[in-house]
């Protein structure tokens, strides 16, 4: 018999309450499409749950430098000068820790580092401020390839800056 041909089923019916038996040669038997819709339905769980997990600690990467970059703006504004700013807004950033492995620790772009307190002295309608960038490097648990396209950024690594921008609380006042 060819894997082709219809081979005959047995299956059972019920009608008013009572059951028969029906043999037929045109009837699909059900023996194997169970594992074969197993099978398929584990391996799309699998891709699922795979991309599940890396849009979960992009998420949870990308927001423990949105709440680390606002913490050391909010810091850096207690400030009275640079260095201070700059030294509070590092010690805020040290405050969050994190695994060290799926997120790397936050860290404080220096270069962009802003305290513009105008010298005591601002221009009319402006306030001083400090403005902060942090940054942040997760790495993807499992990158997925998938019909083509490709879930793997520079070797499953991302960077996230996020920039900050407070008004100073503590300003040196220069009186005339």
């Amino acid at each position: 018999m060819s894997p082709f041909e219809r081979r005959p089923c047995l299956s059972f019916i019920q009608l008013s309450g009572r059951t028969y038996l029906r043999y037929s040669i045109w009837a699909r038997c059900a023996r194997g499409h169970n594992l074969i819709e197993l099978s398929c339905v584990l391996v799309l769980l699998l891709v699922v749950s795979l991309l599940g997990m890396d849009v979960g600690v992009i998420v949870m990467g990308s927001s423990t430098n949105e709440r680390t970059c606002r913490d050391a703006a909010r810091a850096a504004a207690q400030g009275s000068d640079y260095a201070t700013a700059l030294r509070l807004a590092q010690a805020a950033v040290v405050a969050h820790p994190v695994d060290g492995y799926y997120l790397s620790q936050p860290a404080i772009n220096a270069t962009n580092f802003v305290y513009q307190d105008f010298g005591g002295n601002p221009p009319p309608n402006t306030s001083p401020f400090v403005s902060v960038t942090t940054s942040l490097r997760v790495r993807v648990p499992a990158p997925v390839l998938f019909a083509g396209a490709e879930f793997n950024p520079s070797n499953g690594l991302m960077t996230f800056n996020k920039t900050y921008t407070f008004p100073i609380v503590k300003t040196q006042l220069y009186l005339p």
